[in-house]
C-alpha cells in the first residue's frame, strides 16, 4: 500500500519514505490513521431527520 506517494513532500528532508519504516511502525500508523478517518466520518455524518414521518 503506497500511502504518501513516490517522492517526498515539499521540506520533508530526513523523512523516512513510507517502505523504509519498520513494519510494525506501518502497521501502527496505518490502524491509527483508519480509526481517525472513522471517527471523523461518524462525526460528521448526517444524523437521520428526527420526525419525519414516510406513512403515507
Amino acid at each position: 500500500m503506497d500511502l504518501f506517494g513516490s517522492g517526498l513532500p515539499n521540506g520533508a528532508i530526513g523523512v523516512p519514505a513510507w517502505p523504509e519504516l519498520p513494519a510494525e511502525a506501518r502497521a501502527a500508523l496505518t490502524s491509527l490513521m483508519t480509526q481517525l478517518i472513522l471517527d471523523h466520518a461518524a462525526m460528521t455524518a448526517t444524523p437521520p431527520a428526527k420526525g419525519v414521518d414516510h406513512d403515507l
